[in-house]
């Protein structure tokens, strides 16, 4: 039987779909770009870990659900602060947009245990806490992926009071085009290593932490779902619910009287100071890049380094403390600021545009939308 042209273009669209995948090519942090490596790749010194592949993890059981398929730990971990401004850029693996527009946004974190540096920590025994969720847009069917898939970046905030210490920031794209059947659910974690620093003195509540794998069901309802045979049938975002927060030593008290995992007090651990270190005040005002460039490591090559100039993205951040000066021996970080984003010499920023530009209708409806967590991506000179 002659197969007509709209089947055929069908076909032609659920190939290009089932092959167009993506993953994390730069995080912002406050303001500090920090590129990513392409699939596959590790010439770019990242606090982001670089995946195998742009395909996802299809399996809820499998070990790669904790940071993506094939994921190498990152040689660096990015200096926050608690309330500090993450901004994600997701593309397709040929480096467009992302492709896909179906789905919800998950964010993540956890403790790197009593280690000052998330170098060389094991993602399949983190204990994670949610962060933040996002799915359908309220009041309408359109999904927050969607405006990813449409160009925009997407933004989450490190809780406010968040103890100091090694952390993974780890930000899901849930693709459910396939999701009508078991298994057909696509998983797209990406994991960032953070410092945290400052006076924070808050840890997840016990009891409100979870492994990958083992979060999630193959039935859970946000999970095994039909998304196109009635959009508005109401969607359950899967995983535990948004973490809540207690004082270190409130935490330590229930320990004497519940059982609880002693990895879900570990982002209490706190880096220990130099000899000439003085502790981080709260109150005090974020530093200037040009201060922070005197007194913070900084990765070195032994030929000159290219510091491209990082996004101008006017981001929403709370006041930070002022870190003290990293201890000798320690994995280097980067503090943020833009003379302190370095690259190894030779290396090729390339420039992030956007591969789709928004028609009028889609600049209105996002506008419409009002998304806390979503901002126009910017271009990267």
């Amino acid at each position: 039987m002659a197969l007509t042209f709209s089947t055929l273009l069908l076909v032609s669209c659920l190939a290009v779909r089932a092959h167009a995948h993506g993953y994390v090519s730069n995080v912002t942090v406050d303001g500090a770009m920090y590129p990513g490596n392409a699939p596959g790749r590790n010439t770019v010194y990242s606090p982001i870990r670089t995946v195998a592949t742009d395909g996802p993890v299809t399996n809820v059981s499998d070990i790669d659900l904790a940071c993506g398929v094939g994921a190498l730990v990152a040689p660096m971990d990015a200096p926050a602060y608690p309330g500090s401004t993450l901004n994600f850029t997701w593309v397709s693996g040929s480096g467009g947009n992302w492709p896909h527009e179906v789905g919800p946004v998950l964010t993540y974190m956890a403790s790197c245990g009593n280690a000052t540096t998330c170098v060389g920590f094991n993602a399949s025994g983190a204990e994670w806490f949610k962060i933040a969720e996002d799915a359908r847009q309220s009041g309408n069917a359109f999904w927050v992926q969607q405006l990813i898939m449409e160009g925009d970046n997407y933004n989450v905030t490190i809780p406010a009071g968040l103890a100091p210490g090694a952390y993974l920031l780890r930000n899901e794209l849930i693709g459910l085009q396939n999701a009508m059947a078991p298994g057909g659910a696509e998983f797209f974690p990406s994991c960032t290593q953070l410092r945290i620093l400052g006076n924070g003195t808050e840890v997840p509540a016990p009891n409100s932490t979870v492994s990958f794998p083992g979060a999630y069901n193959d039935t859970d309802p946000g999970i095994l779902f039909d998304a196109y045979t009635n959009p508005d049938t109401p969607y359950v975002i899967p995983g535990p619910p948004l973490a809540m927060f207690v004082n270190m030593t409130d935490a330590t008290n229930i320990i004497t009287s519940q059982p609880v995992s002693s990895t879900q007090l570990m982002s209490s651990a706190v880096p220990s100071p130099s000899s000439t270190s003085a502790p981080p005040s709260v109150a005090s005002v974020p530093p200037s890049a040009s201060s922070i460039a005197s007194h913070a490591p900084q990765y070195q090559q032994p030929t000159a380094s290219v510091s491209p100039s990082p996004s101008t993205a006017s981001l929403s951040t709370q006041p930070s403390a002022t870190p003290s000066p990293a201890n000798q021996g320690e994995m280097p970080i980067m503090a943020p600021g833009p003379a302190l984003v370095h690259y190894p010499a030779g290396q090729l920023l390339i420039p992030m545009v956007d591969a789709m530009p928004l028609e009028p209708v889609r600049l209105e409806r996002r506008v419409q939308r009002r998304h806390s967590r979503i901002m126009r991506r910017q271009v990267h000179h």
